[in-house]
């Protein structure tokens, strides 16, 4: 029974194929060709792209950091999602750009139409495309919020020991909220001449090590960072100076500092409505405490008491605490619309791309994509920077975010019209 089903299926297929229309076995074939096209350009761009964004922003902000190249090279991974975040939609505008402008350049929609089928058969299954790629680079920004920065920022911590040595030798010194070391030069482990200050916190005084020679070094298992010091002066708040000839080892805690729950960049957009939440219940305990501050001063001025610089100082402070409360909450409003809208630019370019590599009738694939680029270029990233600002401050609703979008995508439908018709 089971040798004689294939054959049968096969010949179902095959009388299934020929009982269709040859215009849509036509448009199968065309949607098939043309999605498959797409997909080989953008992989092949996405690939370049990434890999080259990736490498600049990883040194870039590795730098900037103080990392060393090999802490670097850990935290560039972490990246990964971020830059897709960036490369997905212009790996987009270049695939269409490239595919329709040599199917225009080589006549192909021109036979198309010739044969009874619209333009829009090839281009519909693209869009479908660009739209789920829009979700999924939705779903890169999400990622780099609740996983990927949080991963870079605890590297940093434990990467304390190299960064430490990567700064000294670079610029000969090197403060974090921990300590502060300053040293003559660095050679191999060795810190020649260092002075170190062990900053102090509550419960526990400041300490300044000067030493001839010293060596860091981490103990995860403890979270701690020893520093070995070798025939130097150890004194403390001024109070207490002791001199040693020996090995003297000093140990500072290693404290992952917080990161702020309330920022829109490490944020999940599942989280955003309850932490907008907190901080109206806040901004309106500080309003209460601000009205009571307010009655106060005015009460002592209809007495004709003297005023206080204090309370004036604490009625400012209490202002500007209501007023962060009040940015940060419209911050967090706005990002989902900037998460979104973001992400959907790859629709948007791919329907910008699209119709004007069509009119342009040219098989060069980087001229199709810096002819549609630069007007991109020119018109969204600046409409984008406007709403944020607005929206960010509370002059426009954080709806302005998709103004961008919305200015490429109209052209692009009466583009498209227009390829349609003629």
């Amino acid at each position: 029974m089971q040798k004689t089903r294939g054959p049968r299926n096969t010949r179902l297929v095959s009388l299934t194929r020929s009982i269709l229309p040859p215009t849509i076995q036509c448009m199968y074939i065309l949607t098939r060709y043309v999605v498959w096209e797409v997909i080989k350009f953008f992989l092949a761009a996405l690939a370049v792209l990434t890999l080259m964004t990736t490498i600049g922003m990883g040194v870039k902000e590795g730098l900037k950091a103080g990392f060393p190249p090999l802490v670097m090279l850990r935290t560039m991974p972490y990246m990964l999602p971020e830059m897709l975040g960036i490369t997905i939609p212009a790996a987009m505008l270049y695939a269409v750009s490239s595919v329709f402008g040599r199917m225009t350049g080589a006549n192909e929609i021109v036979a198309l139409k010739s044969s009874g089928i619209s333009p829009m058969a090839a281009v519909w299954p693209v869009l479908v495309f660009a739209a789920f790629l829009s979700l999924g680079t939705v779903w890169m920004y999400e990622i780099a919020a609740t996983w990927c920065r949080p991963s870079v920022h605890e590297i940093g911590y434990e990467s304390l020991e190299e960064v430490a040595y990567g700064m000294l030798q670079k610029k000969s010194s090197f403060d974090c909220e921990q300590l502060n070391i300053v040293v003559k030069r660095v050679e191999n482990r060795r810190l020649i001449q260092p002075t170190i200050i062990l900053k102090g916190k509550p419960g526990r005084p400041q300490i300044t090590i000067t030493a001839a020679e010293a060596e860091l070094s981490t103990d995860w298992d403890a979270k701690m960072l020893r520093i070995i010091c070798m025939q130097g002066e150890v004194d403390v708040e001024g109070q207490m100076r002791m001199s040693f000839l020996d090995t003297q080892e000093y140990s500072v805690p290693i404290v992952v500092a917080p990161i702020d729950p309330f920022h829109r960049d490490w944020v999940s957009l599942g989280s955003i409505p309850r932490l907008i939440e907190i901080l109206d219940n806040s901004r309106a305990e500080a309003k209460a405490e601000l009205r009571q501050l307010e009655n106060l001063r005015r009460a002592n001025k209809a007495l004709e008491a003297p005023g206080s610089e204090q309370a004036d100082a604490e009625i400012e402070a209490k202002r500007n605490k209501i007023a962060d409360y009040r940015y940060r909450i419209l911050r967090l409003k706005a990002e989902p619309y900037r998460r979104w809208s973001n992400g959907f630019t790859c629709l948007c370019f791919a329907l910008i791309g699209t119709p004007v590599a069509m009119l342009r009738r040219n098989a060069d694939a980087l001229t199709n994509f810096f002819v549609c680029f630069l007007p991109i270029l020119a018109v969204y990233y600046p409409l984008l920077m406007f709403g944020e600002d607005l929206s960010t401050s509370g002059a426009l609703p954080p709806i302005s975010f998709w103004t961008g979008n919305v200015v490429l995508s109209i052209p692009a439908v009466f583009l498209l019209r227009r390829i349609v018709r003629h």
